[in-house]
């Protein structure tokens, strides 16, 4: 375990003094391939791009672009006004309409931050004027974020099907139930924690004069696109990749339907799209590197000999590896972790007969749920900077929400049908 040793250890002092992760991963895979003869530095930066060259990884652009082109067409509103006729009249109405309004969009989005700054730009200022605490009204929001890494498509599901070979559209139909009961505990734990008549949803649902058919109607395009994704690979009309490039085309479409879809705003909505593309690239070809450092050191073989002559039970093995993944998703951004841990935690459970699919869709909320929980939780700081408020009142705020989430963990674990039982059914 030296090699590990190497390697933790220059990343985590890199980390200390606030190296960004992409250079610290980087820099602790050269401190030890070099130390150990198997690598020049010059060829690192080889492998790092190896790591991104994968036809699959296409899909995170056309699914970034796909996000910020239905939002730029107004997408966000119709679905938040068609939340808002849903469940706007329940206790606890305008939490309702962020819950399933991020529900809705996580079929368009496949990003947990996404997710949080689309829904919160437009909810959270409602929310404010309705009397909402703005601590409480960010985290609602930021907990609901995590359903857009869930319900496909998922960014962060891709990453984990690239790595571990198992089918995209496999993981994506598996996150469609978990992704299903977190908008309803959430929704749960919103309606009996509310006090009856707290806020006026109701009163302003009565005041809306767009009927229900109108907002149902604007919203339909928008609710057809996760079952063209879904349907398309189902059918194998297209692999997971081409649907991201599908969902391009149809969202730029449905945009200039809408007439709010601008050719001039296309230039920012590209660069934006790059943009965020450059970030997630960088980390996977950097986090790719830090696999194959430990692949060539037989570092996963190892953990998993330990893993299986200390450890006979599989939910015992699936409680410390969830505890792990809580403890990483709080320093590390999702997608990195998945890069980093999937090589590692793979051999792992295939040892214990336990189905990747089912340990991929796992392990995807279990560091989704990082996004919401410092130092490093970037749906609290994006949900929390639209509030204005400071990060030490949502971390109090978010608390109950994290509960409902990790009891979902749980559930999962107990119930792993719940993942697999729609792969299944429509695999075989």
């Amino acid at each position: 375990m030296t090699a590990l040793a190497i390697l933790a250890g220059t990343f985590i002092v890199l980390l200390l003094f606030g190296v960004p992760i992409f250079f610290s991963l980087i820099a602790a895979c050269i401190a030890l391939l070099t130390s150990n003869g198997l690598m020049s530095p010059q060829l690192v930066m080889q492998r790092v791009y190896a790591g991104i060259d994968s036809f699959p990884l296409l899909a995170i652009p056309f699914f970034l672009l796909a996000g910020k082109l239905m939002e730029a067409g107004g997408i966000t509103r119709r679905l938040i006004d068609f939340a808002f006729h849903l469940v706007g009249w329940i206790r606890g109405g305008l939490a309702h309409v962020a819950v399933l309004a991020a529900t809705m969009f996580a079929g368009v989005s496949g990003s947990s931050v996404a997710d949080t700054a689309a829904i919160g730009s437009t909810i959270i200022p409602r929310m404010k004027e309705r009397g909402y605490d703005p601590a409480y009204s960010a985290s609602v929001v930021a907990a609901s974020g995590v359903i857009g890494s869930t319900i496909p498509p998922s960014i962060p599901l891709v990453l984990y099907g690239v790595i571990s070979g198992v089918s995209i559209g496999g993981l994506f139909m598996g996150g469609i139930i978990p992704g299903i009961m977190m908008c309803i505990g959430l929704m749960a734990y919103i309606y009996f924690s509310t006090k009856p008549k707290s806020d006026k949803a109701f009163e302003e649902t009565q005041t809306k004069r767009v009927s229900f058919t109108e907002v149902f109607l604007k919203a339909l395009p928008a609710l057809f696109l996760p079952g063209i994704i879904v349907g398309g690979i189902r059918t194998g009309a297209f692999s997971a990749t081409e649907a991201a490039a599908v969902a391009v085309a149809y969202a730029f479409i449905i945009g200039l339907a809408y007439r709010e879809l601008k050719f001039v705003a296309l230039p920012e909505i590209l660069f934006r799209t790059a943009r965020d593309t450059t970030l997630v690239m960088i980390i996977v070809g950097a986090a790719s590197l830090v696999g194959y450092a430990l692949t060539i050191e037989q570092i996963p073989a190892a953990i998993a000999y330990w893993f299986t002559t200390n450890i006979t039970s599989v939910l015992v093995l699936l409680l410390m590896i969830n505890l792990l993944l809580l403890v990483a998703g709080c320093f590390l951004d999702g997608g990195s972790a998945i890069i980093v841990f999937t090589p590692v935690l793979l051999p792992v459970i295939k040892a214990f007969d336990i189905d990747p699919l089912f340990f991929g869709v796992l392990m995807s909320i279990n560091l989704m749920i990082g996004t919401i929980t410092p130092p490093v939780g970037l749906s609290l700081y994006v949900a929390g900077g639209i509030a204005g408020v400071k990060i030490g009142r949502m971390m109090k705020a978010i608390l109950p929400f994290l509960c409902v989430h990790l009891a979902l963990l749980v559930i999962l674990m107990l119930f792993p049908a719940l993942v697999t039982a729609i792969p299944n059914y429509v695999y075989n």
